[in-house]
């Protein structure tokens, strides 16, 4: 097996392990187990792509796609451990849109579907992620954090797809220098 696959097929995993934890009871230790696997393959897919020089186009999408799986199963998850009040489920589908809204920005005016690495986007990424982990201390209280840091987030994108002549995925924020 060439080295250059090792990063796809780790990121496959992710997609696999989320449909997984679907049919595991989010109480039980195996559920946090398979998550946290999930968490990792997040973080050791690109760098190994990275480490070894096998960055893709496909590698980048396969990633995307498994984000979204895993971010879906978050979703579920969350709803699965209480009634969410209607103002966090509107919050969830206002962000979902601006997300979508965001890729079909950028498809229009770069013709690629493109997410940006920014420090916003990280963060709002990392409390989304630990969401199921930590919902059963914190509760809605949680939600509505994460919430208001992914809707900033998306902003911060939107306003970089929009003033951008030329479009940096590794942009750490608006008020960064763009990479020319």
């Amino acid at each position: 097996m060439k080295k250059a696959y090792i990063p796809n097929i780790i990121t496959s995993c992710r997609i696999f392990l989320s449909l997984g934890l679907l049919l595991i009871d989010f109480r039980s230790v195996l559920f946090i187990l398979v998550y946290l696997i999930c968490g990792l393959t997040d973080l050791l897919d690109g760098y190994i792509a990275r480490r070894i020089g096998s960055e893709t186009l496909l590698g980048a999408k396969l990633d995307s796609i498994a984000d979204l799986f895993l971010s879906g199963m978050i979703i579920i998850t969350v709803i699965k451990q209480n009634q969410i009040t209607m103002l966090i489920f509107a919050g969830i589908i206002i962000v979902f849109i601006l997300r979508i809204g965001n890729a079909v920005f950028s498809k229009i005016k770069f013709r690629k579907i493109l997410f940006i690495h920014t420090i916003a986007n990280k963060l709002s990424g990392l409390f989304f992620f630990f969401c199921p982990l930590v919902y059963p201390f914190w509760g809605n209280n949680l939600l509505i954090i994460t919430g208001i840091l992914a809707f900033l987030a998306s902003l911060e994108e939107f306003l970089i797809i929009l003033t951008s002549k030329t479009l940096d995925l590794n942009r750490t924020s608006i008020f960064s220098k763009h990479e020319k």
